[in-house]
Order: C-alpha cells, then structure tokens, then sequence
C-alpha cells in the first residue's frame, strides 16, 4: 500500500522551537474542537429583551465565547447580539431575559415592478432619475395638487372640444385630473425617473373619453411650445381602432397621428404608446400601431397567480409571460410591467391598476433615464438600445418574441459598462494590494472565469465598467479564501479575505497549517501571510484562527443584486 507523507529536514534547535509552537498550537486547535469559540462556531444575530432593571446584570453575566453585543441600546430594554448555538439556549433559560427574537433582516422596499425592471439598480449604480428630462403625458390629466406629483409638473394644457376642460372651456391652462387614469400613469414615469420634469397634457375627460383631434392639438401644442417646453419623450396610454401591423396609412386617423408622431421624432421626441387590452395577437389600437411609435405591451413582471381579464384569463401569470389581454402585432417594440401596478391616484392616495396603460410610461421613464446619461441619443438610438438590451420574450398565441425592457442593460449599454467599485482588504496585512477582481457571466455557483479584470491597490480599492452581462465578481489572492457578489453594480463596499488557504482548494484545514509549519522561520512566500518577510508564529496564528472556514465566502449584501450570493 501506497501512502503520502509530509517531510521536512530542520536544524534541531529550530526543529525543537517549531516543534513547540506546532503543538501548542495544535492543542489550542483540539480545544477548540472541544468548546466551541464564538469565532468558529456558527452563530446568529439575536435580540434580547430583557426583565425591568436586568440589563446591566446580563451585560455582566455574558461569557464572551458565546456572546458578542452588537448594539447595547440607550433608550430600549434589550440589546442586539451575536450568539453560539449555547449561548442561545443559555439566553433563553436566563430568568432576567423577557424574550429572544431573531434580528430579521431589512431592506429598502423597491415596487416588484421596477425591481424588474431593474431601476433601483440604474438609481444607485449610475445615480440616474431622469433629471432634467420632461416628459409630457397626454391622458387625462395630473392630480396637480398631488403631494408625489406636484413639484415635478413644469407646464400643463387642457384640450377638449366638448368644452369639459376645467372651467368648462375646450382649451385651458389647467390640466387637473378629473378620472385618475393620467395620474396614475404619471406617477408611474415619476417612479422609474423621480427627477423627470412632467408636462400634463389633458386630452380626455372624466370618464377618460376624448377624441383623436383632442390628442393631436396636444401633439401640436407640445411642437409649437417645445423651445419652452423642452419635451424629450412623450406617453400616450390611450388610444382606439384595432390596426394589423404599422398603420400609418391606413384612414385619416392613422396618417395624422403618424405626422404628428414623425413630427415629434424630427424635433429628438421619443414617443410611446400603449398596445392595448383586447387580446388580439395580431392587432394594435392607434396610435401604437404607428411605425414611428415605440408600442408596448405587457408582461407580467411577478408570479400573480390567476389573473383574469375582460377578455382572458391566465392562470398562472409568471415573471416573463406576456399577459393574455395584451395586444400584439408585427409593430409591437417592447413589453413592460403593466399588471396589479401601484401607483397615484385622485385626492393625493395611491392605487393599483392594470393594463398596457401601464406598461408604457414605465417605456416611457427608462426613457427618460436613457437621455439623462446621453442627452445625445435621437429616438432612433433610444429605440435601438430598449430593443438591443431588452430580454427576449416569447408570446405563444403566435411565437413572437419581444424583448422586455431592462433599464440597468439599457443604460449601461448608452455609457459603456456598469460601473462598480469597492475595496478589497487582506486579513494580517497594512498592504493591500495585489489581489484579483474576476468577473463571469454565470451564477456564482457554475461561474467559471478568465483573467484579472482589475487589480486592487495598496488600500485594496478597485474600480470597474462591467458588461451588463456580468452575474458574479470574485476577488482572489494567493494564501486567501476568495468573496464573491452576485450581479454586481455600485459601490460594493469592502470585503476582507481570510488568511490561510495555502493550498488554493478554498478551505482553511490542517494541511495549511503543516505547510506554513514546514516554512516556519524561512522567507517562503506563500506562506508569509503577513508579508514581514519570514513565516513565523503570527502566521500560524492567522491560519489556526480560521481553522475549518471555506470559501468563497459573501461578500457583504449588495443591495443591488437580485439574489444572494449562490
């Protein structure tokens, strides 16, 4: 039988110093095995509350190997901490603790549908809102005293030829919203782009009816207005008439909305129209069906379970699923979340609608976003990227596919990258430098990757431009367990990588520890985590300290990814 031995020849005085730290710490190692530290255990994060008049008492009664205060509260009776499995049970059978929750943990709340979209994403990696965009919205109108909604309005017009316009007059200044249907949808673009300028364009009335010749006087006012106005996308979630395909030439409807719209374009107006919620595969209402429109549909952007329609139902509505009632034909651009969405209403509340209605100002405000990062970008270009980016949705009443639109591939295809920053620091070293960012465009769990793509400084900082396709970043250094973060984007934070993976397979164990033994007092590389020029028994600390921890292990929670680290 064949088996492997380690072997290391040593002059005896340096063999016989070794040979006392090795077994010291090998004891300290066996101890530990024993008696669970706080250091190497698993353990949780804790809330105690305690009895009136215990705290101080517990706080002096805690053994540290099973207990690590987080935050000893000023004002509240309790206090947060980290716990060894017996350092739990020990706090629940304590006659001063009143109670012992789990630290659930928080996170900023973000609407299920800009988190599709990945718009929180775009907000905090580019810090992007769409400021100094207008967007004009024609529908019925903007709640203008609305407390969300107020502040963003730049200028309105109202346009009714059965004088139902404020005031009882066929035109006016004041585009107050009698039925909710715009302000709803304007407090969607207000959500994707919270720094977008709103024009409120009041074209119907309150039963939210009006007429094409209402929507083309709102077109003609916007053009003739625009050196003031300023307008950069237009939203139009209304519209009538059941088209196939483009219809620009179809009736006198169609051509003058197609003028109006090619208008628009030609003065750099990007113009989005909703599909429509009839459910026909093959047929769109005007003006969506207007070639130089961007036409949006709808797809479902959570699992809503059965979701029924005028038309329709489907059963089980899943992320990525066009909804059934939504309209399609060979000039549908894009889809969008347009189901169960949350948004203003009437009186300064909220409410939640559904339909393409809503698809489109979501189009509308990543627009928006688009031409803050490139005010250069025509509506051809804004098009082009939505399309490019967007991922590609099958819709199985007729096997086309359309691409719904991501907002944070949107965007980083306009400037270049995502750009991602963060600092990747060394346990036992003041130098940080030299470490590897690898980046993959697989889950963390299958990635599989090629060369440096940076490399960190002294202080472990690197800065990055990602390709939107990047699903995991892992920074790398020799003698250290890796870190990794799934779907990175922003200012990452830092992360510190665990001294003692000598051997490279991610895992701290007694092989290290005999390899940096058989270095001990040499100038061996590898295995001078510390860098102090010699392998000596801080070194052989740094791996007893994390005796049995693997890697990679997570980087600190990304706020912008979309799962956790796999």
């Amino acid at each position: 039988m064949v088996t492997h031995s380690i072997t290391t020849i040593l002059p005896a005085a340096k063999a016989s110093r070794l040979s006392a730290w090795f077994w010291l710490l090998l004891a300290a190692l066996l101890l530990l095995a024993g008696r669970p530290a706080l250091a190497q255990s698993p353990t949780e994060r804790v809330l105690v509350i305690f009895k009136p008049g215990a705290g101080a008492m517990m706080q002096r009664q805690a053994r540290p190997a099973e207990l690590r205060v987080i935050h000893q509260f000023r004002r509240l009776p309790g206090m947060a901490v980290e716990v060894t499995a017996a350092g739990l049970e020990s706090l629940r059978g304590d006659p001063n603790v009143l109670a012992v929750a789990e630290d659930l943990p928080v996170q900023a709340a973000e609407s299920p549908n800009l988190a599709f979209l990945k718009i929180e994403a775009v907000q905090q990696a580019f810090g992007l809102t769409g400021a100094g965009v207008n967007v004009a919205v024609l529908d019925s109108g903007i709640d203008v005293t609305h407390p969300a909604l107020a502040g963003s309005i730049v200028a309105q017009q109202c346009f009714n030829k059965n004088a139902t316009c404020p005031g009882e007059v066929a035109q006016g200044d004041s585009a107050q919203d009698e039925n909710g249907h715009g302000t709803h949808v304007a407090g969607i673009v207000h959500s994707v782009a919270p720094g977008a300028g709103l024009v409120a364009v009041r074209v119907l009335n309150a039963s939210g009816n009006g007429y094409t010749s209402d929507v083309l006087a709102g077109f003609d006012w916007v053009l003739a207005n625009q050196p003031q106005l300023n307008v950069k996308v237009i939203n139009l979630s209304l519209g009538g008439g059941s088209y196939p395909g483009a219809c620009d030439e179809t009736d006198a409807n169609t051509l003058l909305y197609s003028a109006a719209i090619n208008a628009a374009r030609q003065a750099g107006i990007s113009v989005f129209a909703a599909s429509g919620n009839s459910g026909k595969a093959e047929e769109m209402i005007l003006p969506a069906c207007v070639a130089g429109a961007v036409a949006v549909g709808n797809v479902y952007h959570a699992s809503l379970g059965s979701v029924s329609w005028p038309t329709c139902t489907d059963a089980a509505a899943q992320p990525y699923q066009v909804a059934c009632a939504s309209n399609s034909s060979s000039a549908l651009d894009v889809l969008a979340p347009g189901t169960q969405i949350n948004s203003a209403w009437l009186g300064g509340g909220e409410r939640v609608e559904s339909g393409t209605s809503m698809a489109s100002p979501h189009a509308a405000g990543v627009a928006a976003l688009l031409l803050q990062a490139d005010p250069t970008l025509s509506p051809t270009g804004i098009e082009s990227i939505l399309k490019e980016t967007g991922a590609p949705v099958t819709d199985p009443r007729q096997g086309r596919q359309t691409p719904a639109i991501n907002a944070l591939a949107a965007v980083s295809a306009a400037v270049g990258g995502v750009p991602v920053s963060g600092a990747v620091l060394l346990q036992g070293r003041s130098d940080h430098s030299g470490s590897q960012i690898l980046l993959s465009d697989q889950p963390c769990a299958a990635a599989e990757f090629a060369g440096a793509a940076a490399i960190t400084t002294a202080a472990g900082q690197f800065e990055l431009l990602l390709p939107a396709s990047v699903r995991c970043l892992r920074a790398v250094q020799p003698g250290y367990l890796a870190a990794q973060v799934a779907n990175p984007a922003g200012n990452l934070g830092s992360v510190t990588l665990l001294a003692g993976d000598l051997n490279g397979d991610q895992q701290v164990n007694i092989l290290d520890l005999a390899r940096a033994a058989g270095s001990f007092d040499t100038s061996d590389s590898a295995a001078d985590l510390d860098v102090s020029g010699m392998v000596d028994i801080l070194d052989l600390v740094l791996i007893a300290q994390n005796f049995k921890l693997t890697g990679p292990t997570a980087w600190p929670i990304n706020p912008l990814a979309e799962s956790v680290i796999q």
